[in-house]
Order: C-alpha cells, then structure tokens, then sequence
C-alpha cells in the first residue's frame, strides 16, 4: 500500500516445530520459566525448562491423595494429544484468516500450546516409570481427537469445541492458582501446573474470538460448550478410573470418599462448574467478562522475582 514490500508472513504451522523447551545446563536440575509480563494481547510462547526426578515424585504427589494426584495424571495424559489437536484445528483456520492481528494471535496461542504438549510429555516418562500404562490411553485419546472430532465433526464444530474447552480450562487454571492443593506437590510439578494455569488465563479468549470470527452462530457456540464440557469431564473419569483400576483401589472406601470430596463436597470441582458453564450459554457472553487478569499477572511476577534472584547465583 505504501510502495514498500511486506516481510512475508511466518506460516502459522511452522510454530509447532520452531518451538523447543529451553536448554537444560549442566547441573541446573530447577525448573525454569521465560519471564514475561502477562500480555493477552500480544501472546508468544515462554522458553521452559522442566525435569522430574522420579525420587522426588511419589506416587501420590498431590498431598498423599491418590484421588487428587490422578486428578492431575489424567489431565496430563489426555492434555498431551488434545494440545496437539488443537493446533492443528487453530492453525488450519488462520490460514483462512485475511486478519494478519488475529493470524500473530493464533501463531502466539499454538506456540504456547505446543509448548504445554511437550512439558506435560516430559512428566509422561515419569508415570511410565512408575509403572502406569500411559500409552493405551494417549492412543484411544488420539484417536477420538484426530479421527472423531477433526475429521468427523469439521473445522467449525471443532472449533468450537476447543472454545468450550478453553472456557472450563480457565475455570481450573483458576482453581489451580487461587487454591492449596498443590501447596504439598513437588516444587517442579507446582511450577509446570502453575505456568500452565496463567498462560491458560492469558490466551483464555483466543479461540472463542476465533469462533465468533469464523462461524458467530449461537448454536454452534452451544453445541461446542457442551462438547468441550464433556470433553474435560468425560476424560478425567475415564482416566482417573483407568488409574485407580490399574491400581487395584477402584472401589475402596478411600477413593471413594475423596473422589466425591474431589468433586461435590469438599474441592468442589463439578458443583463450582456449574455456573462458569451457565454462563457461557449468555448470548452476549465474553471470557474476558470474568476477571482473572490478577492471579495470572502475580504468577508471573512470581516467575520474574525467582530469575532475578537467581542471576546472582548464576553470575
């Protein structure tokens, strides 16, 4: 338009394979976050380090609570294929897009989500470890993502699918960030769900944007809420009842007890749900109405304290 060529824009797919975890240095075992402000309107993936220790991850590492702990087991396995799913169904869309601010958006959100791919892959080889049999899961998960949703319902419905999605998950990043229940996990698994949680958070409106650019049909936004509930909901009994089976504590009283505290009388999860998915069913409904901004932004003034004091160590 003024004469002088544009740079050619960077294809939104190439994000996925740009993006690494940070290097890890010799003897440097701490879990490490890139810091950056929170910025929902300017999203770029954050560089990561993270390790387990299988010493150091117990069985029960959320607090000895083999309900809470299988909680966060199972959304890490099912997380690993449905992150990878959804940069393919957002990435396919923004090469649709003649916007190039939401296609920088898009390039930003997959970053980020193939960066929590291959971070929750990392704790993967620790649960294999430990003896769960991880794998049988991922490949059905795969499956139901790649041939069920993506080739069987199409790019809107699974669009907007991931917009419901989003909205629950930012529900639980909540939870993650403004609870205790990881005060006894173990420090590097505390930072992974953390970080996870925030950038949750700060591209939570990304793909209801996307959505509502594409497609702004009310009931396609309806049926995509409802899916991503069932999305969620519907993988975590599967893969905590798989864990509890696998080890042999299905029925026992104290799964028992702490699943329906998990849940319905203590944590809360399912009950304090209800109204965040209500109210996604408002027409003039926004995830921006919801004001998280101020947990997600001392998460990472948290992460900018800890590197600031580590450079002196470093130096």
């Amino acid at each position: 338009m003024n004469g002088s060529p544009e740079a050619p824009e960077r294809p939104i797919r190439a994000i996925t394979r740009l993006m690494h975890p940070a290097k890890k240095r010799e003897g440097e075992d701490t879990p490490y976050v890139e810091p950056r402000p929170f910025s929902p309107d300017c999203l770029r993936p954050r560089r990561t380090r993270f390790s387990f220790d299988l010493d150091d991850v117990p069985n029960y590492w959320v607090g000895g609570s083999p309900a809470r702990t299988h909680l966060f087991n199972s959304i890490n396995v099912f997380l690993v294929p449905f992150e990878e799913f959804m940069v393919r169904v957002l990435s396919d869309q923004g090469q649709r897009l003649d916007d190039p601010e939401l296609r920088r958006q898009i390039r930003g959100f997959c970053g980020q989500e193939a960066n929590h791919a291959r971070a929750h892959q990392i704790f993967l080889d620790t649960l294999r470890a430990q003896g769960h049999d991880v794998d049988g899961f991922l490949h059905f998960a795969d499956a139901m993502f790649s041939r069920v949703l993506e080739r069987g319902l199409g790019r809107d419905l699974s669009l907007a699918a991931i917009a419901g999605f989003e909205h629950l998950t930012a529900f639980l990043a909540e939870f993650i960030l403004d609870g205790e229940m990881l005060a006894q996990a173990p420090p590097a698994l505390q930072e992974l769900w953390k970080w996870h949680a925030a950038e949750e958070l700060e591209h939570k409106a990304l793909a209801f944007d996307l959505l509502r650019h594409v497609n702004g049909s009310y009931p396609l936004r309806i049926a995509g809420g409802a899916l991503g509930a069932g999305i969620v909901f519907g993988f975590l009994g599967i893969g905590m009842a798989l864990l509890f089976t696998e080890e042999g504590i299905l029925f026992e009283r104290r799964t028992l007890r702490e699943t329906l505290e998990l849940f319905f009388t203590r944590d809360k999860i399912l009950t304090r749900s209800i109204p965040v998915m209500l109210d996604y069913l408002r027409p003039g409904f926004h995830p921006s109405q919801r004001d998280t901004r101020g947990m997600a932004e001392r998460m990472f003034a948290q992460v900018e304290l800890q590197v600031a004091e580590d450079v002196p160590r470093a130096a």
